[in-house]
């Protein structure tokens, strides 16, 4: 599982209703996003679209990059998100969140860029970005840790890449140095601490961290563990070979890649399990 710094219903009822009501969106003159979306049958995100009166903020004149979801996604989604996306006020934030001011097609996306979504943090002064990361070349790109599995459907309001997944807003934790917030990697967040590097991973720039549990450090002979306790270049060393510097997400991954890490020793992935909707 990867932690990164910046990170990060039941709908399948909408599906049988939504045709009628997505007609509606047709227009006369060139597609707008509504009609894109119509026509890439994006009907469950259009069903949401209408029960959370989005449709005149995806009319609205002005460009917007929109990253919908496919049906598939919203189904493949775990039930406890299912049902939280019941709650429609919950549930058009998550909407707005795939909303990105300005036009961005698929040559003009780089590694780690942010884009300002439409949906506001809990401050209502500042709005929540999407990642977007590109992987091996660009044969994997993701945006907020999904893969962009349809991209440059163009809109004469905007244009539409469609996703795999559902985003969800990034991860409350904040910097990868405040993990200790996370009762599942106490051991990580004392090492980062007495290793010395919270304050380079408050920093700014993009970490990942391949945290194990709290259990396999348990697991460690009691020898390891005294040697570790009170040896603070030692912990360093441990804690540095767990970070790589960039976002990683899980769907960014294959097997057999290979990623350096701060203390320069090379990592390779030998299995991927979960998806990075986990971070």
């Amino acid at each position: 599982m990867a932690f990164t710094c910046q990170l990060f219903v039941i709908l399948i009822g909408f599906l049988y209703n939504v045709d009628a009501e997505s007609q509606n969106f047709k227009s006369a003159g060139k597609s707008n996003l509504l009609d894109v979306a119509h026509n890439l049958g994006a009907t469950t995100f259009l069903s949401l679209v209408i029960k959370t009166n989005l449709t005149a903020t995806l009319n609205q004149t002005g460009h917007v990059t929109v990253f919908i979801p496919s049906n598939k996604a919203f189904i493949d989604l775990p039930e406890e998100q299912k049902e939280n996306l019941k709650d429609l006020s919950y549930a058009k934030e998550i909407l707005l969140y795939h909303l990105v001011d300005g036009h961005h097609d698929k040559k003009s996306f780089r590694n780690e860029a942010l884009y300002k979504s439409k949906s506001k943090m809990k401050d209502g002064d500042t709005f929540l970005k999407v990642r977007v990361n590109i992987y091996h070349g660009g044969e994997i790109i993701t945006a907020g840790g999904s893969p962009i599995v349809n991209f440059d459907n163009e809109a004469s309001n905007g244009i539409v890449h469609t996703i795999s997944r559902v985003m969800f807003w990034p991860p409350r934790y904040g910097p990868v140095a405040q993990i200790v917030n996370i009762p599942i990697t106490t051991f990580m967040a004392y090492g980062l601490m007495d290793g010395g590097l919270s304050e380079q991973l408050n920093k700014k720039e993009p970490y990942t961290l391949f945290a194990p549990t709290d259990l396999p450090w348990e697991a460690l002979p009691n020898k390891t563990m005294n040697k570790l306790r009170g040896n603070k270049t030692a912990i360093r060393r441990v804690m540095e070979n767990h970070i790589v510097s960039g976002t990683y997400f899980t769907n960014g991954l294959k097997l057999n890649d290979t990623l350096t890490t701060m203390l320069g020793e090379e990592l390779r992935v030998d299995s991927i399990i979960g998806s990075s909707n986990d971070i």
